[in-house]
């Protein structure tokens, strides 16, 4: 077989490309779907079951791919852990960087198991050194192997979520207490190789395995005191272009993971591979303009930018959810079997994780302050015109009382992760698929914002992807018109992602072509 899928054949039908949405993913039965049910208002309990696919009322699924393969599965499955471990703890984020290295785990697991089936392909820890005779190369051996992979990966990285994971591979067909299976079986094969991709990445310097598992090992301190949420005091802020943490809902921010800004990369030389340029110096004329282009989009914003900014901010879905649902949307598209899907989300999930490291590398190095304290800070004791909050449109204010149109994340500005995930997984996917046509689109619907229930947006708002390219412009200027970002975290973002996929990319097909050593 090929090991670089060919560009989406221009006949693909419109229902080939609306097989497989964003938002409209795997609605089939418990041993198909692959997904943890989750409630949506109603309390949380751990899951013992993969059921049907729904997150958010406002974000329902449509017809899902009559035959997804066990990577798809798998690959929705995982998405489903990360946002019940978060859900669970009352967070409304789950943190982009951990969920990227999940994600990566679960896939290079999968993808070194299917390796071991591939007339050529190496994986990640044995090479090629386990390779399978051409005569146990079926189907049926590759899905076992791939399957017993995931499931002990994912064991390792949500032991809470045992039972349902274990319910999952028994859907599959497959027994979750075979502890012992014959060597070189399918069920050896993907346990085998799924231990040995766990024992690296145990050592990765993300401290999964610390107490808690993920917290910092930089000892890193804020530079500023915390500043709760609407009641902003200048007179406590020592240096107001560094990140200040902020106190939300009675709950102290903590800055998330600093520490992957040092952890080892799969594709990069090093985390600090690529930069973007410095955040402008303040006072300067522009970060001044910075400033007033910040204001100017909130006092704005028009229900078609409000309901981008809601759409990419992946409260239910999580970053870089957004990008599993890409690749879910090609696979279906263009007709993927278990062999291409294992390719694409090990390339995928390869760039969104270094892509992690990469922007953490960059938060690091200029610890940046958010729009949320910099212009309050910057504005106070002045009028301006901005969005008031929920439901008061355009008001005149304090400027010490400007606030962002969405929730704000715990860590400093520059660089976007959003459009550095976003930048990456564009560059990987375009090259993986030969094209830069993506195809997907969504319907926001009337009155279904989370921020403004009820009000916005006053019409259905239909968002449009033609293209890899525009999802990813779109997803990072989200940012900026949710009042999270400035712009110069993003463009240079997005800039670093695809720097980031193209290096990737290179090394994943070392991989898929065996030429790696």
């Amino acid at each position: 077989m090929s090991h670089r899928p060919a560009a989406p054949a221009p006949t693909t039908t419109t229902a080939a490309r609306t097989a497989l949405t964003r938002r409209r993913v795997l609605v089939t039965s418990a041993a198909a779907a692959g997904v943890m049910a989750l409630p949506g208002t109603a309390a949380w309990a751990v899951p013992t079951s993969f059921e049907a696919e729904t997150r958010t009322g406002r974000r329902r699924p449509g017809a899902g791919a009559p035959n997804p393969s066990v990577v798809v599965r798998w690959n929705q499955a995982t998405m489903d852990a990360i946002l019940g471990r978060y859900q669970a703890a009352g967070n409304r984020f789950g943190p982009a960087t951990v969920n990227a290295r999940v994600l990566a785990i679960v896939h290079n697991a999968i993808y070194d198991a299917w390796a071991c089936y591939d007339h050529c392909a190496v994986g990640t820890r044995f090479g090629g050194s386990l390779r399978r005779p051409r005569s146990e190369r079926t189907l049926d051996n590759k899905n076992e192997a791939v399957s017993y992979a995931a499931h002990l990966a994912l064991l390792d990285l949500y032991p809470e979520y045992k039972v349902a994971i274990d319910n999952m591979l028994r859907a599959l067909g497959y027994n979750p207490d075979l502890v012992n299976p014959r060597r070189n079986s399918p069920a050896w094969i993907g346990r085998r190789t799924a231990q040995a991709v766990l024992d690296y990445r145990h050592g990765d310097g993300a401290n999964q395995l610390g107490t808690p598992a993920y917290s910092d090992t930089t000892g890193y301190q804020p530079v500023n005191a915390p500043q709760t949420a609407g009641a902003f005091d200048p007179s406590t802020v020592t240096n107001a272009a560094h990140w200040t943490p902020l106190i939300v809902d009675g709950k102290l921010q903590r800055y998330l993971t600093p520490q992957f800004a040092v952890m080892k990369p799969f594709a990069l030389s090093r985390p600090d591979q690529f930069t973007v340029p410095a955040p402008p110096p303040f006072p300067s004329v522009r970060l001044t303009a910075a400033i007033e282009e910040l204001i100017d989009i909130s006092a704005n914003l028009t229900d078609e930018q409000k309901s981008i900014a809601e759409f990419w901010l992946n409260d239910d879905v999580t970053p870089p959810g957004a990008q599993q649902m890409w690749g879910r949307y090609v696979s279906a598209r263009d007709g993927y079997s278990v062999d291409e899907d294992a390719q694409l989300f090990f390339g995928l999930n390869m760039a969104e994780c270094d892509a992690a490291i990469g922007s953490w590398a960059v938060k690091a190095q200029y610890d940046f302050a958010r729009p949320s304290t910099l212009i309050p800070y910057d504005r106070r004791g002045r009028q301006i015109s901005a969005w008031g909050g929920p439901g008061q449109g355009t008001v005149t204010m304090d400027g010490i009382d400007w606030q962002a149109y969405v929730a704000v994340p715990p860590f400093p500005a520059t660089v976007s992760g959003h459009s550095t995930f976003s930048g990456a997984a564009t560059e990987f996917l375009r090259r993986f698929t030969g094209s830069d046509t993506f195809g997907d689109s969504y319907r926001f619907k009337a009155g279904t914002s989370t921020v403004e229930p009820g009000l916005t947006p006053r019409t259905d708002v239909v968002l449009t992807w033609p293209t890899f390219s525009e999802a990813a412009s779109q997803a990072g200027i989200s940012r900026v018109y949710g009042g999270m970002h400035w712009s110069f975290d993003n463009e240079p973002g997005i800039e670093m992602g695809h720097r980031i996929g193209e290096v990737v990319y290179r090394q994943a097909m070392r991989y898929f072509g065996g030429s790696h050593r």
